[in-house]
């Protein structure tokens, strides 16, 4: 298929301006550009691009505008979250490159050039297509689960076309897994993590029978239920009724249970691979999917890193480009759908820590991973950067906090003294892949997308009150560096694995650049930043 221009379609540009705004440039199909506006803006949940954005992005793929073939404008005024005026005071679409669209959608004006484009295709389809179109699988069934619906799809190799499945029909609990979080911790797109993390230690006496909760026909009613003889935690000052989040999540992963049932039968009527390809913003809740994964008879299963909105610009583009254009499928490697592209050069880095120069001192090291694992196996809470960026909100050894799994009081340390967020938020093991199976039974788990209980009790730093822990299994083809400072601790310790959480501070995205993480080692308790060949502390006054 052509473009406007007589010349084969290429190059796509495609952008979200819903919550967590980023946008994707790919190139005959393969990833060439990525950003997450917030990553950049340090602005939570920042919707849209803006024209630094889109200049970064243009860099990165070694392109100019006049090389877009195609742009697809995902999400665009259609999708508003209330969350961000209470955030940041107001929707930030102020922010915005600037653009205009004709009046039929088919064209958009970008930087004086007038471009062939897409307005807002299916939300849910394109949620799905970043699952599908990046799994390994020839066909499937992909489902979309955030707080505005439930839908489902069906894949065959290039082509994915809807489900006629009206989940919406009884599917709630993403509603109220949403409203829990807005009442509790004053946002749904924020409170929602917490909410997963807080949910066991609500965990009631004598829970109230399945029957109860089915019969629920409001959120009020919930809360109602949920009043009565309630669990509390207290965090920041505040009385949070856990039970609330215990009955919210309980709801959650019975209507998952459900919901994955009828998919696979839907997968068998359509005479698909018995797999599973998830998206949407609740695919985030590790906990739920296990276990109503485990209750069905689903064969696989394959999530993308970014589950949320930051996914679907990937998604959009990738739908595009093989539904639409009719391109072949390629298969991504665990790495690519991880990191992004963008690198920060020794220069880079030199300059941010000539500007703060006064405040920290640089050892410079030859094994700078094994020097990491020492550092962590004596007790020291360490910020990692290594490479690019990751893809998605978690952690995966590119932006991390890292500190040794086997003390029981480094998860109250690093939440009081370096994350400043709620004690009963938990941490993640990031273990070596070939040592995985001996302490949780899984190998498969790249993306810390799995919450599966732990088989020793060696690791008390990343065991959850519940038992279980939400892992990202670590092979030396996606992450060499970080494989090998594990394996240094491993050597050490014994235990092949590390707490891994995210490198930022409460209200913070995500560290970026080499100056983003010099500012978090300088504003917290973090003891050491460790770059490449760099050990960084700060400087002891006087």
């Amino acid at each position: 298929m052509s473009g406007e221009r007589g010349r084969p379609t290429r190059v796509l540009l495609s952008i979200n301006f819903n919550h967590d705004g980023s946008g994707v440039l790919l190139v005959d199909g393969r990833i060439a550009g990525y950003v997450t506006t917030e990553r950049r803006s340090r602005l939570k949940k920042h919707p849209g691009l803006r024209d630094d954005d889109l200049d970064e992005l243009l860099a990165q793929a070694g392109l100019r505008i006049d090389d877009v073939d195609h742009v697809l404008l995902c999400n665009l005024h259609t999708m508003d979250s209330p969350d961000i005026p209470t955030l940041h005071g107001g929707d930030l679409k102020e922010t915005w490159l600037r653009f205009w669209v004709n009046q039929d959608n088919s064209l958009v004006d970008l930087r004086g050039r007038h471009i062939p484009c897409t307005v807002n295709p299916d939300h849910h389809l394109i949620h799905a297509a970043c699952a599908y179109f990046t799994s390994p699988y020839e066909s499937a069934v992909a489902v979309a689960i955030d707080p505005t619906g439930c839908r489902s799809f069906v894949g065959r190799d290039n082509r994915l076309v809807p489900l006629l499945h009206n989940f919406d029909a009884w599917f709630n609990a993403n509603v109220a897994y949403t409203e829990a979080g807005r009442l509790l911790f004053g946002s749904g797109i924020l409170g929602a993590g917490k909410v997963m993390g807080l949910a066991p230690f609500g965990r009631p006496v004598a829970p109230v029978a399945a029957a109860v909760l089915d019969g629920l026909r409001s959120f009020h009613e919930l809360e109602e239920l949920a009043g009565a003889g309630a669990c509390t935690v207290t965090a920041g000052g505040r009385r949070l009724n856990a039970t609330l989040a215990y009955y919210v999540q309980v709801g959650l992963e019975r209507q998952l249970t459900r919901l994955f049932r009828e998919l696979h039968a839907a997968s068998v009527r359509a005479k698909v691979a018995p797999v599973l390809c998830l998206a949407g913003g609740t695919a985030l809740n590790a906990v739920g999917t296990e276990l109503a994964f485990a209750a069905s008879a689903f064969e696989g299963r394959h999530l993308h890193p970014a589950c949320g909105d930051d996914g679907t610009s990937i998604g959009a583009a990738l739908w595009y480009w093989h539904h639409v254009l009719g391109n072949p499928r390629q298969g991504f490697s665990a790495a690519e759908l991880m990191y992004g592209v963008r690198q920060y050069t020794p220069q880079l880095v030199r300059r941010a820590l000539d500007r703060h120069a006064a405040d920290v001192v640089v050892e410079r090291v030859d094994d700078h991973a094994g020097r990491a694992a020492e550092l962590i196996a004596t007790g020291a809470v360490v910020g990692w950067f290594d490479g690019a960026g990751e893809i998605g909100p978690r952690a995966l050894g590119h932006r991390s906090i890292l500190a040794d799994p086997r003390d029981p009081d480094m998860p109250r340390r690093i939440n009081a003294e370096v994350k400043f967020r709620e004690d009963f938020r938990p941490f993640a093991p990031a273990v070596l892949v070939e040592r995985a199976g001996e302490w949780f039974g899984v190998t498969d788990s790249p993306f810390m997308l799995r919450a599966v209980p732990v088989r020793r009790p060696d690791v008390p730093a990343v065991t959850h009150v519940d038992g279980t822990a939400r892992l990202q299994t670590v092979a030396p083809g996606d992450n060499p560096s970080f494989h090998t400072l594990i394996a240094a601790f491993a050597d050490r310790t014994g235990v092949p694995m590390v707490l891994n959480t995210s490198l930022n501070t409460r209200g913070e995205p995500l560290v970026e650049t080499p100056e983003d993480a010099l500012r978090t080692l300088l504003g917290c308790g973090l003891d050491h930043l460790v770059m490449p060949h760099l050990v960084i502390s700060k400087r002891r006054p006087r």
